[in-house]
């Protein structure tokens, strides 16, 4: 009997840059998400090596903030990438909103929570920087020129707003940093917005995350609400979304996508695992970094059959899934290993067949509406 033969969709170049949004940056599609050299229990070693593995495998546009791992992110990322190349080869990321105070005496006077308890403002045991927030227009200078520092680089190619969401503020508190950010308030939006015609960046983002701390927040559509607030207040170029669209989390196509894709506004996919889970959900404990719904277990589980029929791995299906929007740049998945980030590199090269994905969705696993390669 003679099988039909499977539609393959194309796969990820990704030494073909796309441009994000309207912007001057262009990035390449698979990037290199910092968070995870940030954390203390990844040695110097290991995190040097991995930003070499990925400069290996093709990628040139990297993601870091001041908040990953109080600082230790940025400086492991800046050695990682010191002599691998000139600085014109690739593109750093990194995020405003968070200045990190020296604190050689523990004050926990300074240390503030988040509305469901969780602190906001850590004190780095080991350095003993801690985390305040301000997205004024002198802070914002002083969060760039104290990148540029740890990164040891000369310049960054853009700036991201970080964390103005309901995980970490109350709306009172929302209201002041939109505030400080706004012209005729703290002058953060001019900040940026003079940096960026200077030619000191390319491109100014802003985080839009989804994730357990702030789920009640899109739900009733408050996030999404939010998202237009700054957007109204800054020239965005670009949102960098963690959460809000994967394989298993859809709701970015209800307002966030289709209104970059109406503007012009490019997205970078964060979190393109689901903090994890997507890469191994066998074996995995944690869903965007918190318990795991029995729902998304079960989800999961069947996305997983379908893609065993093909012999896709699931993984390769989440990475490629994204990358499929005709807003999104680039994906930015996390990898604190060289086996990570060779393994990230070999998913956007997977063949997918074209008939998986229809099978997704007419297993109702997959929004219809949802792009798809091909």
């Amino acid at each position: 009997m003679c099988l039909p033969q499977l539609v393959r969709s194309r796969t990820v170049d990704i030494s073909e840059r796309r441009q994000v949004g309207r912007s001057e940056l262009s990035v390449t599609p698979l990037g290199f998400g910092g968070g995870t050299i940030g954390n203390p229990a990844v040695t110097n070693e290991e995190s040097l090596a991995t930003v070499s593995a990925a400069w290996n495998a093709g990628v040139r546009f990297f993601d870091t903030a001041p908040w990953y791992g109080v600082g230790r992110s940025e400086r492991r990322l800046g050695l990682g990438l010191s002599g691998l190349g000139d600085l014109d080869e690739y593109d750093i990321n990194t995020k405003i909103g968070k200045t990190l105070v020296p604190e050689a005496v523990r004050d926990e006077s300074r240390k503030t929570n988040s509305p469901n308890g969780q602190v906001k403002t850590p004190r780095d045991p080991i350095t003993g920087f801690r985390v305040s927030f301000n997205y004024s227009h002198d802070a914002i200078m002083t969060q760039h020129h104290d990148s540029l520092q740890r990164l040891g680089h000369s310049r960054v190619s853009s700036l991201t707003i970080h964390d103005i969401d309901y995980g970490y503020h109350s709306a009172e508190d929302i209201d002041r940093h939109l505030t400080e950010l706004s012209r005729d308030g703290g002058g953060g939006a001019e900040a940026l917005e003079s940096l960026r015609a200077s030619g000191a960046i390319k491109a100014i983002g802003c985080g839009c995350n989804l994730e357990s701390r702030n789920a009640f927040s899109w739900r009733d559509s408050a996030h999404e609400d939010l998202c237009e607030r700054i957007l109204d207040t800054v020239d965005l170029d670009f949102f960098v979304v963690a959460g809000g669209y994967t394989l298993l989390e859809t709701r970015g196509l209800r307002r966030i996508l289709p209104l970059c894709e109406s503007r012009n506004i490019g997205v970078i996919i964060a979190a393109p695992f689901s903090g994890g889970w997507l890469a191994d959900p066998q074996n995995a404990t944690t869903y965007m970094y918190a318990a795991v719904p029995q729902d998304v277990v079960d989800r999961s589980l069947a996305m997983a059959d379908v893609c065993g029929r093909y012999n896709v791995p699931l993984s390769a299906v989440a990475l490629q899934f994204v990358l499929a929007h005709p807003t999104v740049a680039a994906i930015i998945p996390g990898a604190k290993s060289i086996l990570e980030t060779e393994q990230n590199r070999k998913l956007v090269d997977v063949d997918i067949p074209a008939e998986l994905w229809t099978d997704l969705k007419s297993s109702n696993l997959l929004a219809e509406e949802a792009p798809t390669p091909g």
